[in-house]
């Protein structure tokens, strides 16, 4: 029983992996994965957006790019929304989740602007072994004339934040053969900490928002952070420690921000800013809790930024640039993949092995 059992795992990844010609190379544990819009050549505008994820070391060098499809039933964003594009770590530890717009596309302007008839939203979710899996078109059309911003992906169920505080807009969840609306709020990025789901807005009360659990029905969320003094007004991506005492906010305005929580409540600490002309501009945030001293990375739509937290007035240095008519999006840190990733790189190591030996 067990034998077969393990021939009919092996035989579903073995097919996994023969459908998928997308697999590149297993993304490096502690490199960045980062999200960049754009061809390299085209303008970027409100209505283009191929994406790829660049595979990058802590120190600035991008070891492989991944490239997103963008054609027919693939995957796009806007190149100009600088909301979208965030990049989630799954519930499985072994992906991320990246939503979008999947063409083809009909109607004209933005993306956003478009309803979900001319632009359907979707998602792909993008596993630490380089592969891509098919875009998922999102069911009951949500976010018909919003932005689709971020995704989480757990088990046979998917949460997204986006625009709008309307029904089939703001946090919306999908178990595959519907969405429904949990909160029609103006939200922009998700995270996923200690079994429990978040998410930062810029609109209304802004700030840190957290739902108990992960809702799949209607459900109110509680305020995490904010009003607090010194807190910027534009939250964007943003990361927990492990300990949950400490939490680091991108902010497009500030830079990034730390905050500390001192057992009752949490308080400002400082802010992390960048060393361009452009002003402090943070989207994107990934921290690296492994060392001594947290190491901070973050992007603006130009630069990838890299500052570690000795203490306050630390600045960021940008260690890649995004290029002319690309901009960066979201960030995330790849970890130790799980044993189901695990197992993926080493039966795709056979089957390369196998095929030597033809």
């Amino acid at each position: 029983m067990k034998q077969q059992k393990l021939k009919t795992t092996l035989a579903l990844l073995l097919t996994t992996l023969a459908a998928n010609d997308l697999r590149a190379a297993a993304f490096n544990t502690g490199d960045l994965a980062v999200v960049r819009v754009g061809d390299g050549t085209a303008t970027l505008a409100s209505s283009t957006g191929p994406i790829s994820v660049l595979d990058v070391t802590s120190g600035g060098s991008v070891a492989q790019t991944l490239a997103v499809p963008s054609g027919s039933s693939g995957l796009m964003i806007s190149g100009t929304a600088t909301s979208e594009g965030q990049l989630v770590e799954n519930g499985d530890g072994s992906s991320f989740t990246l939503a979008g717009y999947v063409p083809p596309f009909g109607g004209s302007g933005s993306l956003s602007g478009r309803t979900a008839a001319n632009a359907p939203r979707g998602f792909v979710t993008i596993g630490f072994t380089g592969i891509v899996s098919p875009t998922t078109t999102l069911p009951t059309a949500p976010y018909s004339g919003q932005n689709i911003r971020s995704g989480f992906t757990s088990g046979s169920g998917s949460w997204f934040t986006g625009s709008g505080t309307s029904a089939g807009s703001g946090v919306v969840y999908d178990n595959g053969a519907s969405s429904s609306t949990i909160q029609g709020a103006n939200t922009r990025v998700l995270d996923y900490y200690n079994s429990n789901l978040y998410y930062s807005t810029g609109s209304g009360t802004v700030g840190i928002y957290k739902y108990s659990g992960l809702p799949t029905s209607a459900t109110t969320s509680t305020a995490l952070l904010t009003g607090v003094t010194g807190q910027g007004a534009n939250p964007y991506d943003f990361t927990f420690s492990p300990d949950g005492n400490t939490l680091y906010v991108a902010d497009s305005d500030l830079g990034v921000q730390k905050f500390s929580f001192n057992g009752t409540a949490w308080v400002f600490d400082y802010n992390f800013t960048d060393t361009s002309s452009t002003g402090n501009k943070a989207y994107g945030l990934a921290v690296d809790f492994s060392g001594l001293n947290p190491v901070l990375y973050w992007t603006s739509p130009t630069d990838l930024y890299s500052a570690t937290d000795t203490g306050a007035g630390a600045a960021g240095t940008s260690i890649l640039s995004a290029g002319a008519n690309f901009a960066f999006r979201g960030i995330d840190i790849v970890p130790e993949p799980s044993s189901l990733a695990l197992a993926a790189v080493g039966l795709g190591a056979l089957l390369k092995f196998r095929n030597r030996k033809k």
